[in-house]
């Protein structure tokens, strides 16, 4: 393990709950003409009759809302590793419009690329009444959802509609946690860096196995600099493939999940209607507490995944075991890589 391995990370991506101490400061609020101009794009997009999944920058052209865009993609690529952008008005419009102005700014961060096996590029995230398990994705189920890193570079969530009660989205930053862990339990990091099998959770074709092939790393660095892969739920399904954690090991992944869990590493948003939250997957671990629907009000994200070519990390993640086929690595390598 190189000394870089072992140093604490001096980054805008190292932050704690405390740097944020004004309520929805990490807001980046749209005003009327910024709205005015993404409607323009939106209403281009349609009229050209582009598939939300092809959509890109250039099809999608901002001139109003153009700075505050590229600071958002900054805050994912240089910065915090989070950015919300707030006030897009969902109820002016239809269903269909606001995927394509939400999908057209999130263009503007990245590649729309497809989210699971089913080869969904959009994902409604609303309790189905599908228990989350090692059969099932958690974004069907209104549970707590544990820290975790999704697969792409980058994932969206647009606010439809609020729960009734819960469903507040909690952000942790894994390089914090890092730290953390460089600083008290420096031990943890080789093996943190081992890293474990994965359980697929049935996103693969028959007769694959239902493990991934090699142990994925929680922590790695590439080209310099950290990079976060984290799911506590596939890593313990893995046992029922045979897979045996040692004590070591859950000591290890104990302990990340109890810094992670601290007030003050943790963020909480209570996403309002409108909101477009975008995370940096290798920089951020999130999660979700229980919620409630009522009659009137029941909780809708839509998510997107986004792969960003100009990110400064780009290294494997999980879209990378459970959809290799869509793997970018696949072209550079010449078959698609699960590790």
């Amino acid at each position: 393990m190189s000394s870089q391995e072992i140093q604490i990370i001096d980054d805008p991506a190292a932050w704690k709950s405390s740097d944020f101490d004004t309520p929805r400061s990490w807001v980046r609020t749209l005003t009327p003409a910024m709205i005015d101009d993404v409607e323009s794009a939106m209403r281009g997009v349609m009229n050209a009759d582009i598939p939300l999944r092809k959509i890109r920058r250039e099809q999608f052209p901002l001139s109003v809302a153009a700075d505050l865009v590229a600071a958002a993609h900054a805050d994912l690529n240089e910065g915090r590793g989070f950015t919300v952008i707030g006030g897009w008005p969902v109820e002016r419009f239809s269903d269909a419009e606001n995927r394509i102005a939400y999908a057209g700014l999130a263009a503007h961060m990245g590649e729309i690329v497809v989210q699971n096996y089913e080869g969904d590029f959009v994902v409604d995230v609303i309790d189905k009444g599908i228990p989350y398990s090692h059969k099932s994705r958690g974004y069907s189920s209104n549970k707590l959802l544990p820290f975790h890193t999704d697969g792409a570079d980058y994932a969206g969530l647009l606010c439809m509609e609020v729960a009734a009660e819960g469903g507040f989205s909690l952000l942790t930053s894994a390089t914090e946690v890092y730290n953390e862990i460089v600083r008290t339990r420096p031990d943890h990091i080789e093996t943190l860096m081992r890293g474990f099998y994965h359980h697929r959770r049935g996103q693969h074709d028959p007769g694959e196995p239902p493990l991934s092939p090699e142990r994925i790393p929680v922590f790695s660095f590439h080209d310099g600099f950290l990079h976060c892969c984290y799911n506590r739920n596939p890593i313990d399904w893995a046992q029922k493939e045979g897979i045996t954690l040692s004590d070591h090991e859950v000591e290890v992944l104990d302990y990340l999940d109890e810094i992670c869990a601290r007030p003050d590493v943790q963020l909480s948003m209570d996403l309002q209607k409108g909101d477009m939250q975008f995370l940096n997957n290798y920089l951020i671990l999130h999660s979700r507490t229980e919620y409630q629907d009522g009659a009137d009000a029941k909780r809708h994200l839509v998510r997107l995944w986004l792969d960003d070519s100009t990110g400064r990390r780009n290294g494997l993640s999980l879209l990378d075991l459970y959809v290799p086929a869509a793997s970018r690595f696949t072209a550079a390598s010449g078959s698609a890589s699960n590790a």
